[in-house]
């Protein structure tokens, strides 16, 4: 698609204008007579309902748009830029079937910039042209949205090049962890995975590494290896580095879990839901998006993506509970439960990733079902240490349309995951989950790292269609990813 910037006569003649109205339903200044009255007639019909759209033809004429899309905008107090992203979305998914190859959108600025608000409605515009239904069978049935062009109406034509800029980057990179996601466990393996790392580098000039199960040997990566054990599909430890200020070092490193399916090994999952699983590489998938997005903006910041790819299967050769690993950081880790195996090579992953001298640590995992049973489906968890950084993330998390939620991390857990035969144990029992699972991983980070686990089990996948995706992946974390990283280079 083609973003740019027009004034409100500069419309011309587009397929369809999408109009944000707020709840006192007057039309956008700057729209001509015919079309303002035409806007207020429709915001009557749904009621100040917010996100709620109707449409009408208008006519096709010289200077009139075909079709006019009325989205529901709320109360003008509660404008923000996830409502304008959501408000976009809105707008262009109720174009889905229509034939609209140009399309023009109203930027509402309110009280805040018309720059933030621009990059949120480009945002909101690529996320409605993702679906999921690549793999079926009817060309009708996963026909992409025609849209090539699309237009940003502002009263005052401001110079929206850099909000268009971001807007594009962040919303493609998390309709990329959306669709590697959305990929079944046979098309997206640890092998695959590494592939589409490997196309990304080229397209964005990042530097790429992919280390086999060997060179993980020689490293000292034995927690990670125990999860792959059971697989026919060889192990992919994926590292991308983008190195936007030059230098040495890293400013900054995401590390993402890259499950490509999850049977829960020995200790096997229910099979209902199990087919889920195929996304567990979620955290991967973000890590490996969002690195992308960040060369593509030029950030001015050194950047360390890690994502150790494996699947987690029964076998012959697959880890028993009970058995006993020594990690990357020479710490030894009893095994418990096989399905706790996220945490395992996580560890492995934040050891690498300090080991390459990154100070600030970022993790993103589905890691425990716990923390959807505490926060449910819309807030992802936060842990980390020291609280200065978590509430950096938080805060970076609400800025780019992340919900996050602190979660406790004391001492009292550390000692839970102590192991009567080894340092620690994957699985210390249920109560407190997602706090232990956080607890594990802290057991490796040293001292002088600035942490956060972002625990999205909850956040990664939805049942029901919402305004900026429809059912299924939702590559939350993606955002804050990039966020955190533009943060960097401003420090």
């Amino acid at each position: 698609m083609r973003f740019r910037a027009v004034r409100p006569s500069e419309i011309a003649s587009v397929d369809a204008l999408i109009v944000p109205v707020f709840e006192d339903g007057a039309a956008p200044e700057g729209l001509s007579r015919g079309l303002r009255a035409t806007v207020e007639r429709l915001h009557k019909e749904v009621g100040g309902r917010k996100l709620y759209t109707t449409s009408t033809h208008v006519g096709g004429e010289r200077g009139v748009p075909a079709r006019l899309v009325v989205v529901s905008a709320g109360d003008a107090g509660e404008w923000n830029v996830e409502r304008a992203r959501n408000v976009a979305a809105a707008g262009t998914k109720a174009l889905w079937r229509s034939s609209a190859r140009s399309v023009a959108v109203v930027v509402a600025g309110g009280a805040l910039s018309i720059e933030r608000v621009a990059a949120a409605t480009v945002e909101g515009v690529v996320y409605a042209t993702w679906r999921p239904e690549v793999h079926r069978s009817s060309a009708a049935d996963r026909k992409l949205p025609p849209i090539g062009t699309v237009l940003l109406v502002t009263k005052d034509k401001a110079d929206l090049r850099g909000a268009v800029r971001r807007g594009e980057a962040v919303g493609t990179a998390v309709n990329m962890a959306r669709r590697l996601a959305n990929e079944p466990a046979n098309k997206m393996t640890p092998t695959i995975l590494a592939d589409e790392a490997r196309a990304l580098a080229k397209e964005r000039g990042l530097k790429v590494e992919v280390l086999e199960r060997e060179q993980c040997r020689k490293l000292g990566m034995n927690s990670y290896l125990s999860v792959a054990q059971g697989s026919h599909q060889p192990p992919k430890f994926v590292v991308l580095r983008y190195e936007g200020r030059g230098g040495r070092g890293y400013d900054i490193a995401f590390v993402g879990k890259g499950i490509t399916f999850d049977s829960g090994g020995i200790s096997i999952k229910p099979a209902e839901g199990m087919f889920h699983m195929k996304a567990d590489m979620t955290g991967a998938a973000s890590v490996i998006a969002a690195i992308g997005a960040v060369a593509q903006l030029g950030i001015e910041a050194n950047v360390l993506a890690v994502a150790p790819c494996t699947e987690n299967l029964p076998g012959g050769g697959a880890t028993k509970p009970g058995d006993v690993f020594t990690s990357m950081s020479g710490r030894t880790v009893e095994v418990i439960n096989t399905d706790a195996e996220g945490r395992l090579v996580l560890i492995d992953g934040v050891t690498y990733a300090q080991r390459q001298g990154a100070r600030r640590v970022v993790d993103v995992a589905t890691l425990t079902g716990a923390i959807q049973v505490a926060l449910g489906d819309h807030f992802t968890g936060l842990f980390g240490r020291p609280d200065a950084f978590v509430a950096e993330v938080r805060d970076a998390g609400a800025l780019a349309g992340d919900r996050m939620w602190p979660m406790p991390l004391t001492d009292d857990y550390r000692e839970e995951i102590r192991s009567d035969i080894a340092d620690i144990t994957n699985s210390a029992g249920r109560g407190g989950g997602a706090i232990k699972g956080a607890a594990f991983i802290d057991a490796v980070v040293e001292d002088g790292t600035e942490w956060a686990h972002l625990d999205i089990a909850g956040t990664y996948w939805s049942d029901k269609d919402r305004p900026q995706s429809p059912k299924g992946p939702q590559g939350p974390a993606v955002r804050t990813l990039i966020e955190l990283a533009a943060r960097a280079a401003a420090r």
